[in-house]
């Protein structure tokens, strides 16, 4: 593998071939042939906190230029999302919601296998509307009857695993692992249990087998406290006062719940622009991820296709884009990576670039482009295409260090998603020029980028074997360079 990205490296630092990254695609990626136009989905490709919101919001407000209207899916991940999106001269951190939704003539689906608090996603639409200055939400929002429910009795349970065992030392505190857990365990709670006629004693049923399960912990549920999006920590209370919240936010979000499955397969066929917006990202999928720091749902694109019961073939689907930190990549959790940066740039560019919990507010470690795992985690995903952001947080005097390979005892290895055996390798760098980052923030067209840049991104782009789609060199819409 190294040998394969330094015969990349000589040829675009030393026989100047930059791959195209200097000028646009021969061709939309939108409307490729044999696969369903205008649609994108696009998902974190490293271990999360990519820039994915910021990234779908955009390219949903490109195609309403275009169009009247946009489709947006969210079908996985819950509270435990936070994307922030630059709004006018505000930003706000979203979390269970779409991006689309600050858009007029977007259409925001929450689909079947989110897990959703629904406290907390009332508490999230009254924070939109006062970025707002109080106006009415101009997407349409739509909730599917099927999608899951993520409770204060979820996250009392995670807070008591959390006290007591070791692989829950990650978990963000917002009920994800349990909600998800119950489908497996036969007994999930959903919308449609929430508008049900019955739904006090469905709701009842679950209240008691969440008191029994903290009960044999040694706590008492109704004792416990959790966390609201606001930050505030409340009890779980009595069942009266349990179904007494609820009952507060069943009246907001009722006309919202619907059965989508025809809407979605009637967007599917027809010609309106469809963005698929994943939660979380590749690198803490429970299949390609490290242990513990996993999260509970799908972080791929095959995903979409059993939230929408098959309805849309991820496979169809246009653009199939992972986003990634360009020189550099965060991380929030225990786990050990083998390409750990110096404290002092760490810090540094934690800094500059705000690399702070959207939804936890805890500062993320910062680590190294790690080329074996990037390849890996695209590989097994299908990645196609590549968006960068935060092009601009480089140093001219700092050279852009990146990971090609791993050794164990001399010997050169691959990646594995296995934390016992990423100990045991030691990461080998490659050190490329560098740039002046802060000088990117008005930059409009790839091919008035410093050389240094195009290079790099010539360089990473062959290295993951994807096609380049967007390029971010700052925070707002207008900070972005695109390749079609």
């Amino acid at each position: 593998m190294a040998n394969d990205f330094l015969k990349i490296k000589k040829a675009v630092y030393e026989k100047g071939q930059l791959f195209g990254v200097d000028q646009k695609l021969a061709e939309n990626p939108f409307l490729r042939k044999n696969y369903r136009k205008n649609s994108i989905a696009v998902v974190g490709g490293a271990l999360g906190d990519e820039g994915k919101g910021r990234i779908t919001d955009e390219l949903t407000s490109l195609f309403l230029k275009e169009q009247k209207q946009v489709f947006h899916y969210r079908d996985n991940g819950g509270a435990n999302a936070g994307h922030t999106i630059a709004f006018g001269n505000k930003k706000i951190a979203l979390h269970q919601l779409g991006s689309g939704i600050l858009q007029k003539g977007c259409t925001v689906v929450l689909g079947k296998e989110m897990v959703l608090h629904p406290q907390d996603l009332v508490l999230e639409l009254l924070e939109v509307k006062k970025v707002l200055d109080g106006q009415d939400i101009p997407a349409k929002l739509l909730i599917d009857e099927m999608a899951l429910l993520c409770l204060d009795t979820h996250r009392a349970f995670e807070a008591v695993l959390k006290m007591k065992a070791e692989g829950s030392k990650a978990a963000t505190g917002r009920g994800i692992s349990p909600a998800y857990a119950d489908v497996l365990y036969r007994n999930p709670v959903r919308m449609r249990d929430l508008m049900a006629k019955d739904w006090q004693k469905r709701l009842q049923n679950h209240y008691e087998h969440y008191t029994m399960l903290c009960l044999g912990f040694g706590f008492d549920v109704s004792e416990v406290k959790v966390p609201r999006l606001d930050g505030s920590m409340v009890l779980v209370g009595s069942f009266k006062e349990f179904a007494k919240n609820l009952l507060k936010t069943k009246k907001v979000l009722e006309p919202f719940i619907k059965d989508v499955t025809s809407i979605i397969a009637k967007t599917w066929e027809s010609d309106v622009p469809m963005v698929f917006e994943k939660a979380q990202a590749l690198g803490i999928d429970p299949r390609y991820g490290v242990y513990p720091d996993i999260t509970a749902s799908n972080c791929a694109f095959d995903g979409i296709y059993s939230s929408t019961e098959g309805v849309v073939d991820d496979r169809q689907i246009a653009v199939k884009a992972a986003t990634i930190k360009a020189t550099y990549t965060s991380s929030v959790g225990t786990r050990n990576l083998p390409t750990a940066m110096e404290k002092s740039l760490a810090e540094r560019i934690r800094e500059d670039a705000n690399e702070y919990g959207a939804t936890t507010k805890r500062p993320r470690d910062v680590v190294y482009i790690d080329l074996p795992m990037l390849s890996y985690l695209f590989r097994v995903a299908r990645v196609e295409h590549l968006t960068l952001t935060h092009l601009d947080i480089a140093y001219p005097e700092v050279p852009i260090k990146v990971c090609l390979a791993y050794e164990i005892d001399g010997k050169e290895v691959g990646y594995r998603p296995d934390q016992e055996y990423l100990n045991k390798v030691t990461a080998k760098y490659v050190e490329l020029p560098s740039y002046d980052g802060a000088a990117l923030a008005n930059v409009k067209k790839m091919s008035d980028l410093p050389k240094e840049a195009l290079q790099y991104l010539a360089f990473l782009s062959q290295c993951l074997n994807v096609k380049l789609l967007m390029v971010s060199v700052g925070p707002k819409r207008d900070q972005t360079i695109k390749y079609y």
